[in-house]
This record gives C-alpha cells, sequence and structure tokens, in this order.
C-alpha cells in the first residue's frame, strides 16, 4: 500500500471518529437542557400545588 493511500485512509478514520464525537456531544447537550427544562416545569407545577395547598 502507498504511503499516502495510508495516510489518506488513517485521515478518513480520525475525521469520522471526530465527527461521531461532535454529534454523540451535540445529542446529549440538547437531550441535557430538554431534561433540564421538564425538571424544571415538574418543579414549578409542585411548587403551585404546594401554594394551593397553603392558602387553603
Amino acid at each position: 500500500m502507498e504511503l499516502t493511500a495510508m495516510f489518506g485512509s488513517i485521515g478518513l478514520c480520525v475525521a469520522a471518529i471526530v465527527a461521531a464525537a461532535v454529534i454523540y456531544f451535540v445529542v446529549t447537550a440538547i437531550k441535557g437542557k430538554k431534561a433540564e427544562r421538564k425538571e424544571r416545569a415538574m418543579l414549578k407545577q409542585h411548587r403551585d400545588q404546594q401554594g394551593k395547598r397553603a392558602r387553603r
């Protein structure tokens, strides 16, 4: 195998690994924000319910 072809193959593999890592971190960040938003909504709902009980 020629040296430049070998480096080209290695470069493609490294690029694919880097692209997969970037996609993984982006998806993880999006899921984390979605979970955080959901948690905030649940906490707000809980506080609202506690406030209604305290008013009674």
